[in-house]
């Protein structure tokens, strides 16, 4: 089949699905913690109940660890390449998931989140210098979707598979599990499907390699890794850039942290209605980052996406603290999600266009760590503004002036144009 696939000049979409399934899995690992926090034989046996400080500790440390690790594995990248780079990501990430299967304790498993955030830092920036790659630039927008579609797949079957299984075989199983899924994974990596570059791959046609080279002249930069991004960070294009994702991931972390609350105390849903309401924005997730990656494609000023999506965005987070409507609020918030990920496909084929290929993996890592380290205290910050107001509106307008800074950043994108 790969070679039927390869003899019809479609290769490179392969590469995109493998990455794809990469990428389910390793969201399965990060995620795996919230199912565990509510069942009752973990939370006993870690000494966690009733310890809400330490519970959210656990997502906290990875975030941030996370975040730096995206910066601190650039090195890693420039040295052994992207293929290379993601086994050891995997490696690392599955090495600590098996251990905490077997290490019942808080300390134990505090040390496999930090671990799991160095593996998934070094795994992310490598993704989008394959894109680059493997991808001529009116093709990026639907590749960047294709393998970001696979976090919102692995957020859908997440909750329902780890319920399962905590149930079923106990809570060490929702470690064992995605740490031996991510492994399996690993096999186009071993037989070369995914390669650094198109040249090197022994599968693909000599046509195909022509047509994306066609597209794809190589830039000599002197400079690279973290000397390079030096240089790179001064640009306004870039900074940009990282506003209009942070913005994104604000509105990510934000509205799906805080919804399940807003919609039991708030709106006064049960939690079965939160459940698939919550589904329903997944689904709907999906479903908007593929469609933006289609539009990405289609339009010569990327830009024009994301200011689109992030006033979108905006208004429908409004919509969700202002409109009287418990079933309104449920709509806009669906709305919000999903226009929200148009904003992804956006943001990286434009740094793909803004970047020569050997600062790919430095601009990758440094937007990435930083927008992540910013809005990873974005949950924080809306709890603080519940707690002062009394109520869920100047949360939720947080979120309406961040997406609207990350539209106006995407304006200057525009005129300077991209």
């Amino acid at each position: 089949m790969i070679n039927r696939i390869a003899e019809q000049n479609k290769f490179r979409y392969v590469l995109i699905v493998s990455l794809s399934f990469m990428w389910i899995v390793v969201y399965l690992q990060r995620i795996n913690i919230g199912a565990l926090l509510v069942d009752t034989r973990f939370l006993e046996e870690l000494g966690l109940v009733g310890q809400t400080a330490q519970q959210g500790l656990l997502m906290t440390v990875f975030l941030l660890v996370y975040s730096v690790a995206n910066i601190a594995a650039i090195p890693v990248s420039n040295r052994l390449g992207p293929r290379k780079a993601l086994l050891l990501g995997i490696f690392i990430a599955s090495a600590a998931m098996l251990a905490g299967g077997w290490l019942a304790s808080f300390t134990a498993i505090l040390m496999v989140r930090v671990l799991l955030g160095i593996g998934n830092g070094i795994h992310f920036p490598n993704m989008s210098i394959l894109v680059k790659r493997w991808f001529p630039p009116h093709e990026r927008g639907l590749a960047n979707s294709m393998y970001g579609v696979g976090g919102c797949v692995g957020m859908i079957i997440a909750f329902p598979l780890f319920s399962a299984i905590n149930s079923r075989l106990g809570w060490e199983f929702s470690f064992f599990i995605p740490a031996l899924l991510a492994l399996l994974c690993t096999l186009p990596l071993w037989l070369r499907w995914i390669s650094d570059s198109p040249r090197d791959n022994p599968y693909i046609t000599v046509e195909e390699v022509n047509y994306i080279c066609s597209y794809n002249e190589q830039e000599t930069v002197s400079d690279n890794g973290i000397a390079g991004a030096k240089s790179m960070l001064l640009k306004p294009p870039f900074i940009l850039l990282c506003i209009a994702y942070t913005a994104f991931l604000c509105s990510w972390w934000g509205i799906l942290t805080w919804m399940p609350q807003y919609l039991v105390q708030a709106r006064g849903f049960d939690m079965n209605g939160t459940s698939g309401n919550l589904a329903l924005a997944y689904l709907m997730a999906a479903a908007g980052i593929l469609t933006g990656g289609s539009l990405v494609d289609r339009t010569k000023r990327k830009s024009k996406i994301a200011i689109f999506a992030l006033v979108g965005v905006a208004l429908a987070t409004l919509g969700i603290a202002l409109v009287p409507s418990p079933i309104l609020a449920v709509a806009f918030m669906v709305i919000a999600v999903g226009i929200n990920e148009f904003v992804y496909p956006a943001v990286w084929s434009m740094l793909q266009l803004l970047l020569p290929d050997s600062l790919m993996a430095a601009g990758s890592g440094i937007m990435s760590g930083i927008s992540n380290l910013l809005s990873a205290v974005s949950p924080f910050i809306i709890g603080w503004l519940i707690q002062i107001s009394g109520n869920y509106v100047l949360g939720l307008l947080f979120l309406v002036t961040f997406s609207a800074l990350g539209a106006v950043s995407c304006v200057f994108l525009y005129r300077q144009g991209y």
